[in-house]
């Protein structure tokens, strides 16, 4: 099983995240999308 990476995330995309689990009252992670996922890129994916 791979690892999932969290995502970096600057300052205005922590905040909006801050702002979309108060206002759905969850929390909500967030990953680096451009690791490969089960064996394929993210290209490869939205291909």
């Amino acid at each position: 099983m791979k690892e999932n990476k969290f995502a970096d995330l600057n300052s205005e995309q922590l905040e909006e995240l801050n702002e979309l689990e108060d206002k759905l009252g969850v929390t909500l992670v967030a990953y680096d999308t451009s690791a490969n996922f089960n064996g394929h890129s993210s290209e490869t994916a939205n291909s």
